[in-house]
C-alpha cells in the first residue's frame, strides 16, 4: 500500500532551505577533531543547480536539483563523473523544509540575519541551523559543536557556464 505524502508544514513552521536567489557563500566547515577547511557554495536560482568547491581539492561538485544529478568534477584528469544527486529531501525554492523544526531565535552570521532552528538528525541528535529569510544556510551546530559557518555572502548574480564542466572534460559513468 502507497504510503500518504506527509503534509505540507505551515508557513514560518521551518525554514526554507533551498535558496530562492543566486548566492556564493565561503563557508568554513569544522571537522570532529577540530580541524577547519574552506568551501565554496555558489547557486543558481534559474537553473536550480550547485557548484561546491572544497578548499584544496581537484574536485568540483555540480548537482542539478531539477534532474537529480550529481556531477563530480576531476580537474587532474578532467573528468565528469554523472550519477544520481543522493537524498530525497531537496525542497522546492519557496517551500519550507519537512521535518520537525522550532524556531529558536535571532542570530547574524557574516553580517547576515538569519533564524536559528532546531531539528534532529536520524539519531535524534539535536542540530541548530542559521537559514536566512530566502533560503541560505549560513551556520549548523551539531550536538553543540560548530560545524559550518558562513564567513562570507555574495547575492550577485552567479554565471550559468560555471554550472557545467568545463570544455575539455570527458563524460565517465560510474560502474555498478
Amino acid at each position: 500500500m502507497p504510503s500518504a505524502p506527509a503534509p505540507a508544514p505551515e508557513p514560518g513552521s521551518a525554514p526554507l532551505v533551498t535558496p530562492l536567489h543566486d548566492a556564493d557563500i565561503d563557508y568554513v566547515l569544522t571537522g570532529p577533531s577540530g580541524q577547519r577547511l574552506h568551501q565554496r557554495m555558489r547557486w543558481t536560482s534559474s537553473l536550480w543547480r550547485q557548484r561546491v568547491e572544497p578548499e584544496g581539492s581537484a574536485t568540483v561538485m555540480l548537482t542539478d536539483y531539477r534532474t537529480h544529478t550529481l556531477m563530480v568534477l576531476d580537474g587532474t584528469n578532467h573528468t565528469a563523473t554523472v550519477m544520481s544527486a543522493p537524498g530525497e529531501g531537496f525542497s522546492v525554492p519557496g517551500t519550507p523544509a519537512s521535518g520537525s523544526w522550532r524556531r529558536l531565535g535571532q542570530g547574524r552570521i557574516a553580517g547576515e540575519a538569519c533564524t536559528i532552528w532546531e531539528s534532529a538528525d536520524s539519531d535524534r541528535h539535536p542540530t541548530t541551523f542559521c537559514y536566512t529569510d530566502d533560503g541560505l544556510m549560513l551556520g549548523a551546530v551539531h550536538d553543540g559543536k560548530p560545524v559550518v559557518e558562513a564567513v562570507s555572502v555574495s547575492h550577485a548574480p552567479q554565471p550559468v557556464e560555471i554550472f557545467d564542466p568545463p570544455p575539455g572534460y570527458h563524460r565517465v559513468d560510474p560502474a555498478h
